[in-house]
Order: structure tokens, then C-alpha cells, then sequence
């Protein structure tokens, strides 16, 4: 299994590097793992620096837009469109 570090210091499986469309497709799947959790561990930490300027609305239209990119992914993986 090859692995690669992405541009934000995550270390992923190389789906592509897979020699079956199953194999992809786990790659893919444990990736996207990997990168749920990383995304949970960001929500905490805007949270927190959130918690400490409670009356700036960025932080909400930070989570607009990644709410906005989740509901999209969703869609894509209920077979819809966004």
C-alpha cells in the first residue's frame, strides 16, 4: 500500500496506486476516514478560538460554507445532486 502526505500534513493512501477497483474503492473509503476525523478535530479547534470572539459572525460563515460542501458530499453519496 502506498501511502502520500497531502498538502495539509495528512498521510493518505494512494487510491490510484491500487491495482483493483475494490482496492480503490477501501483506499478510498479508509482515506475519507481519515480526513472525517481530521475535519472533526478542526471543528473543535475553531470552537474553541470562536468561543473566544463570540460576537464575530466569520466563524458562522466559516461553518456555512463547510455545511454548504457536507450537504453536497451527502447528496453525492445518496446518488442526488446538491
Amino acid at each position: 500500500m502506498k501511502t502520500t502526505v497531502t498538502a495539509t500534513g495528512l498521510n493518505l493512501i494512494d487510491a490510484d496506486a491500487e491495482r483493483s477497483a475494490a482496492g480503490s474503492y477501501k483506499a478510498r473509503q479508509a482515506n475519507i476516514s481519515i480526513l472525517m476525523a481530521a475535519l472533526i478535530d478542526g471543528l473543535d479547534a475553531h470552537a474553541a478560538r470562536a468561543a473566544a470572539r463570540p460576537f464575530d459572525y466569520g466563524f458562522s460563515g466559516d461553518l456555512y460554507n463547510v455545511q454548504r460542501r457536507l450537504e453536497e458530499m451527502v447528496a453525492s453519496l445518496a446518488g442526488g445532486e446538491a
